[in-house]
């Protein structure tokens, strides 16, 4: 509101200026003309330019056909007429304005339902793992996951434990790390684990196309000491053998929406530049017959050739008698 109100005082400053006879503009382009602006207005408040000046506006003057002049003795002449209400002239300036703006959210809304309909029919599991029981050192190999890296894409990995009341270690941590090319590895995520009742942690993490250059596989670990911090370390030097029941390990990818997209557009079109149809027919294609039955055809056609032979033969006979 402070871009319009900025405008119109603008626009009145000057209509005192030049009131030479000109062109009037209809109250309905004129509204038009003060959209155009507002949307200048805007786009020039986020670009931090100077808009004070009725020079930037010359250009949707002239879209419409009009000069700056006429614009300054149109807006004068409301202050001149008493049939004229400068009032209405905004009205429909801002109808203009909402119906511009209910159209752009419902084209947005639109894009919005496409994006999540194609992220939800191209999300899947790369790795479902349950009924996990670790009770002893050998048992530890259990509690770490490593899985092929899928690209760019959200990644959702949760864990569902607990923690045996027999299990007296403190500092557990459940972390997901990234694999680099050089073997190198780095945490993306980390948090700790909890005792003596059943619980669960969640990982969402999101990977760009420029990150994902580098990494092949990503690491999960539900007993992660070796990237515990010094305070960890300190507090718990030694520990103990783990005592965990994990009810489940889950991942789950979604590619980037623009893939995502592009995956449900294939699928779903299925265009195809020649398709069989245009060789054979459709009833051609329902009856089962193609390219196979050439030999077949054939036949039909010398068939058909004989028949007309007949056909042409009784003609010259009747014609000669």
């Amino acid at each position: 509101m402070r871009s319009i109100f900025n405008l119109f005082l603008v626009l009145m400053l000057l209509a005192f200026v030049g009131c030479n006879k000109h062109k009037t503009i209809p109250d309905r382009e004129l509204a038009a003309i003060f959209h155009d602006a507002v949307v200048v207005n805007a786009y020039l408040s986020n670009e931090t330019i100077r808009n004070d000046s009725l020079n930037i506006y010359e250009p949707i003057f002239e879209k419409y056909g009009y000069t700056t002049d006429d614009v300054r003795y149109t807006i004068s002449s409301f202050l001149r007429r008493k049939s004229a209400n400068l009032s209405d002239v905004v009205d429909e300036m801002i109808r203009l304005v909402e119906e511009e703006y209910d159209a752009l959210e419902l084209a947005v809304t639109k894009l919005d339902t496409i994006d999540n309909v194609a992220r939800r029919e191209a999300r899947r599991t790369i790795l479902l793992d349950t009924a996990v029981v670790v009770r002893t050192v050998r048992d530890s190999v259990k509690m770490f996951y490593e899985i092929p890296f899928e690209g760019a894409g959200h990644y959702t990995i949760s864990t569902e434990y607990t923690l045996d009341t027999l299990d007296k270690s403190r500092g557990r941590r459940f972390s997901v790390r990234k694999m680099l090319g050089d073997s190198t590895t780095k945490q993306l995520y980390a948090s700790m684990m909890h005792h003596y009742r059943p619980s669960k942690s969640t990982a969402n993490i999101d990977i760009s196309e420029k990150d994902a250059a580098d990494i092949i596989a990503l690491q999960i670990n539900l007993n992660d000491f070796r990237h515990a911090s010094a305070r960890d370390r300190a507090l718990y030097p030694k520990p103990k053998v783990t005592k965990m029941d994990i009810h489940s390990v889950k991942v789950e990818f979604t590619p980037t929406t623009e893939e995502c997209v592009k995956e449900l557009y294939d699928r779903e079109l299925g265009i195809r530049i020649l398709s069989d149809t245009m060789f054979f027919g459709k009833e051609l294609l329902a009856s089962g017959e193609g390219d196979d039955d050439d030999d077949d055809e054939g036949v039909g056609d010398d068939a058909g050739d004989e028949a007309e032979k007949d056909d042409s033969a009784e003609k010259a006979d009747a014609i000669t008698e």
